[in-house]
């Protein structure tokens, strides 16, 4: 027979971003209905390629082992490339995302290395969005910073969503598919670009 734990009286306690606060009241979460959710599709010709470069970084790695082993020192440049190249690698690579489109919010989580994050767009702020990321054309525009939530193997096209942040303007950088795409034109058909 399991022992019932006595609950303390007078604090409950809320998630809330990750983070636990004391509430004096329980705490309601209120989510709008999700529209459509998505995941990272891995492609196997981009997983091929991103294996190849993998196994670059780890030539590169035997090659300071070597270097080491003969010369009896690091070199902190080559060591520093190399943790360098591997992040790199195990961010755009191995991190997965998931998206969820609700009627006034996109959230991306983050999911990899034994950690989940999310980030969310509020969605009544959004200036444009775009069918296609073009470096070329974007980096010409005021956006003062970019949020970099997709993955490199995905097989989706990578799409922008610009959107107000404070008194100026932000992007997020994701993968989705053409079906989450034309639920986001249904949601704000005035907002994209299609080019």
């Amino acid at each position: 027979c399991a022992r019932r734990r006595k609950q303390p009286r007078g604090r409950l306690f809320g998630v809330t971003g990750g983070n636990c606060v004391r509430a004096t009241k329980p705490v309601k979460v209120t989510k709008t209905r999700e529209i459509c959710r998505e995941s990272t599709q891995r492609s196997r010709g981009k997983m091929l390629f991103a294996y190849f470069v993998l196994l670059l970084i780890c030539c590169s790695w035997a090659y300071e082992g070597y270097g080491f082993r003969m010369t009896g020192h690091v070199t902190p440049v080559g060591m520093g490339m190399n943790l360098l190249w591997l992040g790199l690698w195990i961010w755009k690579v191995f991190y997965r995302y998931e998206l969820i489109l609700r009627r006034d919010e996109l959230e991306i989580v983050t999911i990899g290395l034994w950690r989940q994050s999310h980030y969310i767009v509020d969605l009544t702020q959004t200036e444009s969005f775009a069918r296609k990321y073009r470096h070329d054309f974007f980096r010409r525009t005021r956006i003062g910073h970019y949020i970099h939530r997709y993955n490199m193997a995905d097989e989706n096209p990578t799409r922008i969503l610009a959107f107000r942040e404070g008194k100026g303007l932000a992007a997020v950088i994701f993968c989705c598919s053409d079906e989450f795409l034309r639920e986001l034109v249904r949601l704000m058909p005035d907002k994209y670009l299609e080019f």
